[in-house]
């Protein structure tokens, strides 16, 4: 792939370089980085799955993406319909996130068998008044952290990963959690693969509060770090403004 901005002629780099710079926490909370896919019309997903817009590059940048953090944090809707798994060649730790407790026990990340890098089990980050039925229902499985009493607290949720050691945490969506992370000015870095494809429709975008909500959060300004591209595939990264270095 070749890097179109900073603007240097003939610049091909890999994924590896391509997502390497430095990442460090700020006031205890761990650099937060979004990953997303989306079609040139802003759709996030086709048919619901977010498989159909990525291609061989953008699993490159996504798996590099992973081995640059120490969590994966990922929405109990996503984890239930992309049927999650333990990373491959990660040993970055899983957290997923619900409200309402509704996580597949079912998915493959809760019953693989634990071997090399990444021993633990994932941990779950719900409400007080969820915890208990989750707790149970995924008992030696997982680890439940409560944040809030029936709505997530996302910073409460971040600093505890701080807590845990966690310096870089990466969000694999979906677009609810990614809205309230937005909404909480708790993003750090977006990283957003665009694929030559028009999808029209329904489809989500990378962040949207779920059916019913009217949140109207204020902007967040983000500064431009890096544009790549593969083909007709583009690769962007755009940095908080506050923690542009």
């Amino acid at each position: 792939m070749h890097r179109l901005y900073p603007a240097r002629p003939a610049d091909e780099v890999d994924a590896h370089h391509a997502v390497a710079r430095s990442r460090e926490p700020l006031n205890g909370c761990p650099w937060l980085m979004l990953n997303m896919v989306a079609s040139i019309d802003g759709a996030a997903a086709v048919d619901g799955l977010s498989g159909g817009l990525s291609g061989p590059a953008d699993m490159q940048m996504f798996a590099e993406l992973r081995g640059a953090a120490d969590v994966i944090l990922v929405g109990a809707g996503t984890a239930n319909s992309e049927r999650y798994r333990p990373p491959r060649r990660s040993s970055a730790r899983l957290a997923i996130v619900s409200g309402s407790g509704s996580i597949d026990p079912s998915l493959p990340l809760f019953a693989a068998r634990r071997t090399g890098p990444n021993t633990q089990v994932p941990l779950i980050v719900t409400t007080a008044e969820a915890g208990p039925a989750v707790e149970a229902g995924l008992a030696g499985r997982a680890e439940v952290f409560e944040a809030g009493t029936d709505t997530v607290d996302l910073n409460a949720a971040l600093m505890h990963l701080a807590e845990q050691g966690a310096r870089v945490v990466l969000c694999e969506g979906g677009p609810q959690l990614n809205a309230s992370l937005l909404a909480a000015d708790l993003v750090d870095e977006i990283n957003l693969t665009i694929a030559p494809l028009a999808i029209g429709g329904s489809a989500p975008r990378i962040a949207g509060s779920a059916s019913g909500h009217r949140d109207t959060p204020s902007p967040r300004g983000f500064d431009v770090d890096q544009v790549m591209a593969d083909g007709d595939v583009l690769f962007m990264r755009w940095i908080r403004s506050r923690r542009r270095s």
